[in-house]
């Protein structure tokens, strides 16, 4: 009973938090989840409960000021010193709300939303002149991948590495865009190796952006893009390289020279055992 008076109340939003805050950022990586405005410094009084609409789950993380050792989320979360929730290796289970109390009084509300990027293209895709494929979803505090209509609070974009929209290009391509799940179409050049490809949370109000990026690495590549091979040098040791280099270059054909001569004497001499041998039993 109490957890459904409690479910009721989140989803009607009587909560009469002091603050909301919506806080994002990527699967994998880290986030703080403030607690400010609290009446006292004393961590102790704080409480940190977690709830996700998708589920309808409602949990515990931190009583009396500490990490509940039952919560799921234990090895990765701890408290600051300003009371604030700490995140680490965050996951695409740790999205939701978490409402910060202090004494029995609710003091924060926090949305925690996270990016990720999945590549739908193929390794053999990616080299000069395949197609790159990039699916950017917000797992956001709502329902995964089905945002709701009427929020404000953010929106998604594809941009460059420094956060500058893309260039109006003709190989740049979005070919499916709600508002959590913008997929962009890319026809890769040879100077594309190594780049990265950023997808933005823009955020509005009282809010913390975020961004993911994804780098596309070519494995294989298509010769007639790449540069000229370069000729091999037919000499052996040039003069570029490293001295322990020419001392192998020199060294290696003298060893080689030294241990076919003690071969050759070997053989030789064996082979006037034999022979000696050979010539007194015929002798006998």
């Amino acid at each position: 009973m109490r957890v459904l008076l409690i479910t009721s109340l989140l989803l009607t939003g009587v909560w009469c938090s002091r603050n909301t805050v919506f806080v994002y950022s990527r699967v994998g990586g880290d986030a703080l989840l403030p607690c400010s405005g609290l009446v006292s410094s004393d961590c102790s009084l704080v409480s940190w409960t977690f709830y996700k609409g998708a589920d309808v789950r409602y949990t515990h993380e931190v009583t009396e000021g500490r990490v509940r050792a039952e919560s799921d989320k234990s090895e990765r979360m701890s408290i600051t010193a300003d009371c604030s929730l700490r995140f680490r290796d965050l996951r695409v289970a740790d999205v939701g709300s978490y409402i910060c109390f202090q004494d029995g009084n609710s003091i924060n509300n926090v949305y925690l939303s996270l990016l990720a990027i999945t590549a739908l293209s193929g390794i053999p895709d990616l080299q000069p002149g395949g197609d790159l494929v990039l699916s950017c979803i917000l797992f956001s505090y709502y329902d995964t991948g089905s945002c709701q209509p009427y929020s404000t609070e953010f929106s998604l974009s594809w941009v460059t590495e420094a956060g500058a929209v893309l260039p109006t290009e003709s190989r740049y391509e979005l070919i499916s865009s709600t508002r959590c799940n913008i997929t962009l179409v890319t026809k890769l050049r040879r100077e594309d190796n190594h780049r990265k490809w950023r997808c933005q949370v823009n955020a509005t109000g009282n809010s913390r952006a975020a961004f993911q990026d994804f780098t596309s690495s070519f494995l294989f590549q298509n010769p007639s893009t790449d540069q000229e091979p370069t000729p091999p040098s037919l000499t052996v040791c040039p003069e570029q390289l490293h001295i322990s280099h020419i001392v192998l270059c020199v060294a290696l054909p003298l060893m080689v020279i030294t241990v076919g001569f003690f071969t050759w004497r070997r053989d030789r001499d064996r082979t006037k055992t034999s022979a000696a041998e050979i010539q007194l039993q015929e002798m006998s």
